[in-house]
């Protein structure tokens, strides 16, 4: 093999070492000795350009075991932070994502939302000025990213669908105009099995459903999220389940969203919790309505799965108010409708369920820092 230069070299064992500190979380100089087989010197030099850097802290000492004390070093997850933005109907969530995943501030401003210059400008200043305190407190903020519920152009830069808020046509510009961080815009579903994905690394080949008032949904195929060339792979709520069907917001009949939606469930004047708790009392209506409900979102698995024969992650408000034996319900329910042998699969809720897609889409900005840290070590 031939020998690298030196400068990669150097590269990749600052790259290693910071690596196997962030896998780990801490360890000694013995520890990257024996694994990394890098020389204490080397290690030496390297521990103090990632800790001159804040990459990485000192921690406490090992047990004595005999000797002198072995220093422990930590990776620092807060030396860069992402901010994930979420824009809702009457207010605004941020959410700061240290580099281990872990939410380490939290921000809820009330903000009916509007697709106005002036709204965007109002978003700005919140953002900067939790981004601030986020600074002055931990370490440097990568970005803001923004979770969209709608379709994101290709090459991220509007949004090309999305009725459901109003903003079709919105650009990156101008959403970010008033922030003073680099900014991104990702899909709510696509965001949401980012976050799947980091929390639960052993997800292969999966259907994600987040089953909400507007129902979406993402494929994560082997081991990673499939978004394809126009970024819209998550649009599994405009599947059409009857034909010439119930009304869709997206200008079809009969779509998933019309029949999968929570909001399907509730009577005239009731609540969705309220509906939940009617039927935990065994009200027959009520468990019919349910019933037909679970065999809609069954059916629709079903067609997904008939492509991408994966598990199927519940997520959204659903993996809150369904009992884990109406989740083992929609299990036998998809069974009961495929052609074929299914049953090896499983339907389970999601691992992230609160603030999933704020934290997945602060997740985008981690994993690629992450990925700029270790590419040395990964390149060899």
């Amino acid at each position: 093999m031939k020998a690298l230069p030196p400068a990669q070299v150097k590269a990749h064992n600052r790259s290693a070492i910071a690596h196997y500190l962030y896998t780990n979380q801490h360890a000694t100089k013995q520890d990257l000795e024996r694994d990394l087989q890098l020389s204490i010197p080397t290690i030496t030099q390297n521990l103090r350009a990632l800790e001159a850097d804040h990459i990485i802290a000192k921690g406490t000492f090992e047990d004595s075991t005999g000797g002198r004390k072995a220093q422990r070093y930590n990776f620092n997850p807060n030396h860069c932070i992402a901010i994930g933005v979420g824009m809702y109907d009457n207010h605004v969530q941020l959410r700061a994502v240290n580099l281990f995943g872990a939410v380490i501030a939290r921000s809820t401003t009330p903000l009916p939302y509007r697709n106005t210059n002036v709204y965007y400008q109002r978003i700005g200043g919140i953002i900067d000025n939790f981004a601030a305190d986020i600074e002055r407190k931990f370490g440097h903020v990568l970005g803001a990213a923004f979770t969209i519920r709608g379709i994101i152009a290709p090459d991220g830069s509007s949004v090309t669908f999305g009725p459901v808020m109003g903003n079709t046509g919105l650009t990156l510009s101008t959403l970010s105009q008033s922030v003073h961080h680099p900014c991104l815009m990702i899909h709510d579903s696509d965001a949401a099995a980012m976050a799947e994905l980091w929390f639960d690394p052993t997800v292969e080949d999966a259907l994600c459903l987040y089953l909400d008032r507007r129902p979406g949904g993402s494929l994560i195929i082997d081991g990673k999220l499939h978004q394809g060339a126009n970024q819209c792979n998550g649009a599994i709520e405009h599947m059409v389940l009857v034909p010439d069907g119930r009304p869709c917001y997206c200008g079809q009949r009969g779509c998933m969203d019309a029949y999968c939606s929570l909001e399907t469930l509730p009577e005239d004047y009731e609540s969705i919790p309220g509906f939940f708790s009617v039927l935990e009392q065994g009200e027959r209506h009520h468990r019919e309505r349910m019933s037909q409900w679970l065999d809609y979102v069954a059916q629709a698995i079903v067609n997904a799965r008939s492509i991408v024969a994966g598990d199927v992650i519940i997520g959204g408000e659903a993996a809150d108010l369904l009992s884990d034996s109406e989740i083992d319900e929609l299990r036998e329910r998809v069974i009961q409708r495929s052609s074929f042998g299914t049953e090896h699969f499983i339907v389970r809720k999601s691992h992230c369920a609160e603030d999933q897609e704020i934290i997945g889409a602060a997740l985008r900005y981690c994993q690629q820092y992450l990925d700029e840290l270790f590419s040395s070590y990964f390149a060899v």
